[in-house]
């Protein structure tokens, strides 16, 4: 489990110093996540020794949007007024992730 934590945070500071280096405009921890993939993807690291902490962290994840909820409350006018550009912003963006997602998925499997 140590090992398993070691190797999550390792790859979150890669993706901070990462971002910090290049001054990209994403988040560290997402450049980490990009990067822990990769290093998945490519076996330089075996999901073994990665699965025990992730399966805790996933296990508790809905607690990690909780602050995010509460945040919106704060925002309640605001969404009221713009909700119609909200909702079409979400549905486009859902199903361009899902076309582009399994458009690489389809081009990985054909190369394996």
């Amino acid at each position: 489990m140590l090992k398993s934590l070691f190797y999550i945070f390792l790859f979150l500071i890669l993706g901070e110093g990462v971002k910090h280096f290049f001054d990209i405009p994403i988040a560290g921890n997402v450049v980490g996540m990009v990067l822990i993939f990769f290093a998945l993807k490519f076996k330089i690291i075996k999901l073994e020794d990665v699965k025990p902490a992730s399966d805790k962290l996933i296990k508790y994840l809905v607690l990690f949007f909780v602050p995010y909820g509460v945040g919106l409350m704060v925002y309640a006018d605001l969404l009221r007024q713009h909700w119609l550009v909200l909702v079409v912003a979400s549905v486009v963006s859902t199903v361009f992730t899902l076309y582009i997602t399994g458009f690489i998925q389809q081009k990985w499997d054909k190369h394996e």
